[in-house]
């Protein structure tokens, strides 16, 4: 099946090659075999001419036959010739001689000339398709080279994600289009590079800026607790909402760092171990089962996220919270929390991982929830290339589950040596 630009390209190259030859060999033919003829009338002609010079001479016979075919006679006026067919060219000329009208008529076969066109009528057959291949294969190969810098900036568009490439389209100085097609990327990809410098720049110093005064405001508070007379309760809520303030910093940093595309500083884990520790670390009985599996993930972002599960479930439960990790062989492995609360209806079950995503009915009341922990998890599994996703759990309330695929590392996530490790927020509750 012939695709692409190429394709496209040799197939009309054949086709239109394939015409071509084809009306130039059916004008050559039919010149030639017209030439043939006039050769045979000619030839005929002058044999009518020595029969002519014959008879007037008084000499010789009355019909003359040449070994090459053509014979002429000499008949009366009223003679009927023969009419000329595909086998037989038949010339008449009428002649005097001495009192006498006399009536030449010549002939001759076409199978010699018939015989002589079959192989040139032959190798129009052959001669044309094979010049009309040949052409489209030229046309083919002319069309891959001049259309190779254009697969490479394919190749490398394919590749830029949100965060951008290094890389820069190698510029072939053809003085073309394509030449200016390279140069016209490479710039559109300089402005995008300063572009995500800029921005994790802003991240950083927003990040410094957002959690300084916020430090400070603890100190603050921690400092007017010691005095007798301080009120106690609105200190301790003020901190409450210090700890939840920079709380929501850290997750904004670390949402803006996934989506850099940072790769995830990988190694095996038994995602069992992982649950275990991130459900200890979540106030509330929750229960963990499932199957050993291990998979390459960055642990504190898949901890991170795991734990954002849990303490979803566990807001939303109203008596158990179960996590269970399923084995699925080379394919990897699913972790699926499921609560026994009200569940999500399933035309909001997109707005869930939305960020700072507010869902109508029961669980729409947020106890200290930021509308980003589900959104976290998602770029988590994003980052692993996994999957996040919310169905209807055994339990009676929802099942979010999430994927980590089986990767080998150096196959289908890069090498993340070298790499900027992911911020702190990574690992803070």
């Amino acid at each position: 099946m012939i695709g692409g630009l190429r394709g496209r390209v040799a197939l009309a190259m054949f086709a239109v090659t394939a015409c071509l030859y084809s009306a130039l060999g059916t004008i050559g033919f039919v010149t030639i075999a017209d030439r043939g003829r006039e050769a045979i009338r000619d030839r005929i002609g002058d044999v009518m001419v020595e029969l002519e010079t014959a008879l007037r001479a008084g000499t010789g016979s009355v019909t003359i036959s040449t070994p090459d075919g053509v014979r002429v006679g000499a008949y009366a006026v009223d003679a009927t010739a023969p009419a000329s067919n595909g086998q037989t060219i038949v010339i008449t000329r009428r002649i005097r001689v001495g009192n006498t009208d006399l009536q030449l008529i010549g002939q001759a076969s076409q199978a010699g000339l018939t015989d002589g066109l079959r192989p040139l009528f032959t190798g129009l057959w052959i001669v044309v398709p094979l010049a009309a291949l040949l052409s489209a294969a030229m046309a083919w190969f002319a069309t891959h080279r001049a259309l190779r810098p254009v697969g490479a900036i394919a190749a490398l568009a394919d590749t830029i994600g949100s965060t951008g490439t290094a890389a820069r389209v190698p510029v072939a100085e053809t003085g073309d289009e394509i030449e200016q097609l390279a140069i016209t990327l490479n710039a559109m990809l300089d402005r995008l590079e300063a572009g995500h410098r800029s921005q994790r720049q802003f991240t950083s110093d927003a990040a410094h800026e957002l959690r300084t005064p916020l430090m400070a405001l603890q100190g603050e508070v921690e400092l007017a607790k010691m005095d007798e007379a301080a009120d106690l309760a609105m200190l301790d809520r003020v901190e409450l909402l210090a700890h939840r303030l920079g709380h929501r910093v850290d997750d904004l940093v670390l949402l803006s760092t996934l989506d850099e595309g940072r790769p995830p500083r990988l190694a095996t884990h038994r995602l069992l171990d992982v649950v275990r520790a991130a459900a200890d670390e979540v106030s509330g009985e929750i229960e963990v089962t499932g199957d050993p599996a291990l998979v390459d993930c960055d642990h504190a972002l898949a901890a991170r996220a795991i734990r954002n599960l849990l303490v979803n479930a566990v807001r939303h439960r109203r008596c158990t919270v179960r996590a269970t990790v399923e084995d699925r062989g080379a394919e990897g492995a699913w972790l699926h929390v499921d609560d026994d609360g009200p569940g999500i209806d399933a035309a909001q079950h997109d707005e869930v991982f939305r960020r700072f995503g507010r869902l109508d009915g029961s669980r729409h009341t947020d106890s200290g929830g930021s509308g980003l922990g589900l959104a976290i998890v998602e770029s988590v599994a994003r980052a692993h290339r996994g999957t996040a996703t919310i169905t209807a759990g055994p339990l009676g309330g929802a099942r979010v589950s999430i994927h980590f695929p089986r990767v080998h590392r150096g196959s289908d996530l890069p090498d993340p040596s070298g790499q900027a490790e992911l911020p702190a927020a990574a690992t803070s509750g």
